[in-house]
């Protein structure tokens, strides 16, 4: 395949290295707030039109917490606001994370719930997680970053 003549459409934060999701004419990147990609800390959620490529939307979390990866299902957003996390969390009990639901569209909130205590894993907890895995028929799984097979907590309607 030849790209010969081919132009860039998108103005996506290259420095953004954790997809969040991607669906309704949105895709979804989390990244730290000096948006420079060294911090360890996603505290910034940006949406892309999917049509020209450019920065829609930008969601700052509130101070202490990030966001997880998350998926669009049904015009929505699902993913998950928690707590910065520090080496002394490691086994820790983990409270105050919320699964968000946001309009894809507008990324407006239509729901928040607070998720039960979770206990963070004894991996580099630093870099750990709550990830939104699947949505569907009224069910959602999330678990912490890449230990999906082993702690998983199932959401119903």
């Amino acid at each position: 395949m030849s790209r010969e003549g081919a132009t860039p459409r998108a103005d996506l934060d290259t420095t953004a290295w954790n997809p969040v999701g991607a669906g309704s004419g949105t895709v979804l990147l989390t990244t730290d707030a000096q948006g420079d990609g060294d911090g360890n800390h996603d505290t910034v959620l940006n949406a892309y039109d999917t049509e020209d490529g450019r920065l829609a939307r930008r969601l700052k979390a509130p101070t202490g917490q990030e966001y997880g990866s998350g998926v669009i299902a049904d015009s929505r957003v699902y993913l998950v606001r928690q707590p910065l996390l520090t080496k002394a969390d490691a086994k820790r009990r983990v409270r105050g994370a919320e699964l968000l639901v946001l309009d894809a569209d507008t990324g407006r909130p239509l729901h928040t719930l607070r998720l039960p205590a979770m206990t963070a894993p004894n991996d580099d907890v630093y870099f750990m997680k709550l990830d939104v895995h699947q949505v569907a028929d009224g069910a959602l799984s999330l678990s912490w970053r890449e230990l999906w097979t082993d702690e998983q907590l199932i959401i119903t309607d």
